[in-house]
């Protein structure tokens, strides 16, 4: 048995730049309503959870299920906003509901090669105060490692993200976030230290991506972490 605490911090860099039908450089009206410059730094959504496991002979199973706790900022309906020509925010840096967390995994070792077949979800049941309800994350993802230069640890293999629609007071909003299927490559060595825990470097690549509506880009993600 086992304890996991999460703190996040999210910080989001938005530059935009206009142009008109001949590519040529515009300034909007208003263009401060909708999109604009600008950097923002703030925690997301804490999670905890409770981590259990068995080995059975060859393998080991393992689950944990948890909570997050809504602490990241979260913005009034953008879409309602935009309609009166009011300034407005789409980004949110949490979900502003108490989402249950659960995951499941198995791992068997194969000779020198140990290998990890992991499943995550983080469902949103219900809508926050301001009427936004996320859609539900799930995450798959087959790893194999192996130890190298005596006191490392490396691991490859593939991650299958899937995001569902937001929700607007109850309705999907053409363009807002309808949902998104990512496939990416998954690198990470990672370190121990004996009664310090150990520290993890992780790389994801794209492989593929779609979605519905428009939609940012995946780009490559590094993580730098320490666990114990």
């Amino acid at each position: 048995m086992g304890i996991e605490l999460y703190v996040p911090i999210r910080s989001v860099r938005d530059r935009v730049h206009y142009e008109d039908l001949n590519r040529q450089p515009y300034t909007p009206p208003h263009p401060g309503l909708h999109h604009r410059n600008e950097t923002l730094t703030r925690p997301a959504d804490p999670q905890v959870a409770l981590h259990f496991g068995r080995n059975l002979e060859t393998w080991t199973f393992a689950g944990r299920a948890g909570v997050s706790i809504p602490i990241g900022r979260t913005e009034p309906n953008p879409f309602a906003l935009g309609d009166q020509g009011l300034w407005h925010q789409h980004i949110q840096f949490g979900t502003g509901t108490w989402d249950p967390l659960l995951g499941v995994s198995a791992a068997r070792s194969f000779g020198a090669f140990d290998t990890e077949l992991n499943g995550y979800a983080r469902l949103i049941l219900y809508e926050n105060d301001h009427g936004y309800q996320a859609g539900n994350r799930y995450l798959g993802s087959l790893l194999a490692s192996h130890g190298f230069a005596r006191t490392w640890k490396g691991s490859a293999g593939i991650i299958v993200a899937r995001e569902m629609p937001e929700r607007w007071d109850g309705e999907i909003e053409s363009e807002g976030n309808l949902g998104r299927t990512d496939v990416l490559l998954s690198l990470e060595a990672s370190r121990g230290f004996k009664s310090a825990g150990a520290m993890r470097f992780a790389l994801q690549i794209p492989i593929s991506s779609h979605s519905t509506g428009e939609q940012v880009s995946m780009p490559v993600v590094f993580a730098l972490g320490w666990e114990k």
